[in-house]
């Protein structure tokens, strides 16, 4: 049910839902979808919509679950501990995470990026550091994605979205913490911004290598057809590769494409008010370029940019890697 701050009303199918303490209006579908309405930066009432209309048990999807290499570990500073946990999103299904428990109240929540997992990019590490400084961690597998249940997608930002406002009532209601903050990499980036732009209620968020610019990098992917593919056949069956290493088959739908496109990075920067905002970027990266780091700058506030020199899209290399994570922990234990 809307709370008493909001008015809700439903005008041509879609759910409008028109709220007073922030003075904007946007679209979202019936609130009994999502753990919560008001994913606004998603135009037309298309949260979701790549999930209609095909089989959440599709085979093709299906084939990519879960990875094969064994996760990266690192040795974690005394007294602190590493359990398995899992938890549901709205669709019932398992999702699958790890808490490094470092003895404090705060916790960060570390969300993985496109086709990857929550022991890929360097989050093994990033956990490691952030124990270190009595910081403990969650990360997580979103949906059809490392260990958890579901159906790989391109698209699904409202879903995980959804799936990010589960792992922060794990955290607050089950394992009784503080969510201290958020990070994301890449898609996990937007993610993260999407969330705090629709709860703004996390006050540290980092954004490592987000996309502003949600038309761009689409036929650099899919080849400069995909467009002409889409319209005429709704759907085309992909090659993916996971993060161990392991190919998989997977849809791409019109659906899910429409999604992409239509999300509005700039919206959701500006209607973050609450939430300290970091964003690293690094100044090689040829995946998402530069620029779209200098962009988030313009529009949330409070900001900081923080460039890591020489540094690709994943931060391959050692010193990079090491820079990002450093201005990472440092942001959670002084903030901006």
């Amino acid at each position: 049910m809307p709370s008493a701050s909001a008015r809700c009303v439903v005008q041509d199918s879609v759910f409008v839902r028109k709220c007073r303490c922030r003075g904007q209006l946007f679209h979202n579908p019936p609130p009994n979808r999502y753990h919560r309405p008001g994913f606004h930066p998603f135009q037309g009432g298309r949260i979701g919509a790549n999930m209609q209309g095909r089989s959440r048990n599709s085979p093709t999807n299906r084939a990519k679950k879960s990875s094969t290499a064994a996760p990266k570990t690192f040795p974690l500073p005394s007294g602190a501990t590493q359990r398995r946990v899992q938890f549901k999103n709205k669709f019932n299904e398992t999702l699958v995470g790890v808490f490094v428990d470092a003895g404090s109240d705060n916790v960060v929540i570390l969300c993985h990026g496109y086709s990857s997992s929550k022991d890929s990019f360097h989050f093994p590490a990033i956990a490691n550091e952030l124990a270190k400084k009595s910081i403990s961690s969650l990360r997580f597998d979103f949906s059809g994605n490392g260990d958890s249940a579901g159906v790989f997608d391109f698209g699904n930002y409202a879903k995980e979205v959804g799936e990010i406002r589960g792992a922060v009532m794990l955290v607050r209601d089950q394992l009784r913490k503080t969510v201290h903050g958020l990070v994301g990499h890449s898609k996990g980036g937007n993610d993260v911004l999407l969330y705090s732009s629709a709860f703004d209620d996390v006050p540290y968020v980092v954004n490592i290598a987000g996309r502003f610019d949600m038309k761009q990098g689409l036929t650099e992917r899919f080849g400069q057809d995909i467009f002409a593919k889409l319209e005429k056949h709704n759907q085309v069956e992909m090659p993916g590769v996971n993060s161990a290493g392991a190919s998989f088959k997977w849809l791409l739908t019109k659906r899910s494409m429409e999604e992409r496109v239509n999300t509005d990075m700039k919206l959701a920067a500006e209607r973050i008010k609450v939430s300290e905002v970091l964003t690293i970027h690094g100044t090689e990266d040829r995946v998402i370029p530069f620029e779209d780091a200098k962009r988030f700058a313009e529009f949330i506030r409070p900001h900081m940019l923080a460039p890591i020199e020489k540094a690709d899209h994943n931060f391959t290399n050692t010193a990079a890697s090491q820079a990002m994570i450093q201005k990472l922990t440092a942001f959670f234990t002084s903030g901006l």
